[in-house]
């Protein structure tokens, strides 16, 4: 566990102000819209009942949340919430998970992004990784991992792919960007993947794709419920998951790497809780 100092000094270098009032009524409205279309989406296909865990963890669809709601919904469950700017480092991250802290993002996407977007916003983070927390097994299984994410060290190949993905990611977002440096931007990833390819898979990279193909893009139980924040954020992409394939989740999900800019062409099935946690120890045999 990390010290209340360290993570009290996280805390004051990447939150910021939610400057509530600053939203428009234009940004409400698009909240507005993709939890409409998610509530449509997600009925009966998510590992809690939509309902209860959305507006259970400080929600409604009417408005874009108040960190000061989230954070009096989950204080019952010993979490809360911060506000960022957007990306934050990995290791950060996965520091801030395991002392139960969720960074969400000030910012929503555009309207032209409603149902997918590259780039961490309110939508995803609020929309797609609260409602989870309302489950008891869910909040053990994200801490635990943070706990195993905070004690690696990324490599510099590690940190290459993470700049190099962030940077296409950020141009993918904007709708004003050139088609030019967009493509340069896909060029500079598949050369940072390529790169980290020639280098044995380090642990914070095993890490990092457990947690995109679990906590992001996870399906649980015989009827494939959704509980990955990725899909329960993403109206677009929940109508196509079951159209392509779903493998039985195991540690071996970690030699598969994983694109930012797209919807994913398969994912990873864990038959219980029981299970996630058992592949979970595997992984943190292997770091």
């Amino acid at each position: 566990m990390q010290s209340s100092c360290r993570i009290d000094s996280l805390i004051a270098e990447f939150s910021i102000h939610q400057a509530y009032g600053r939203y428009t009524k234009d940004e409400h409205d698009t909240w507005a819209l993709a939890t409409s279309e998610l509530r449509e989406v997600l009925q009966g296909q998510t590992a809690v009942e939509f309902h209860s865990a959305f507006e259970g963890t400080g929600m409604a669809s009417t408005h874009i949340p108040s960190l000061a709601d989230i954070n009096d919904a989950l204080k019952p469950h010993g979490w809360k919430a911060i506000v960022v700017e957007g990306f934050i480092p990995p290791d950060v991250f996965m520091t801030l998970q395991a002392s139960a802290v969720l960074p969400i993002t000030r910012s929503i996407r555009s309207r032209e992004q409603l149902g997918y977007t590259p780039v961490p916003d309110i939508i995803h983070e609020a929309a797609g990784h609260l409602p989870m927390l309302h489950l008891e097994e869910y909040r053990s299984f994200l801490q635990r991992l943070g706990e195993i994410g905070s004690r690696v060290t990324l490599q510099e190949t590690d940190l290459l792919v993470y700049e190099k993905q962030k940077a296409l990611a950020e141009l993918l977002a904007d709708t004003q960007s050139d088609a030019n440096r967009i493509a340069q931007a896909k060029r500079d990833v598949v050369c940072a993947v390529r790169e980290a390819k020639a280098h044995p898979v380090s642990a914070a990279r095993r890490i990092a794709r457990f947690h995109w193909w679990t906590v992001e893009y996870g399906l649980i139980g015989a009827d494939h419920l959704i509980y990955g924040a990725g899909l329960w954020s993403s109206a677009g992409e929940v109508r196509g998951f079951r159209r392509v394939p779903h493998y039985r989740l195991s540690v071996e999900c970690c030699e598969q790497s994983f694109d930012i800019d797209h919807a994913q062409p398969f994912y990873f099935v864990a038959d219980s809780w029981d299970h996630l946690n058992f592949e979970l120890d595997q992984l943190e045999c292997l770091t």
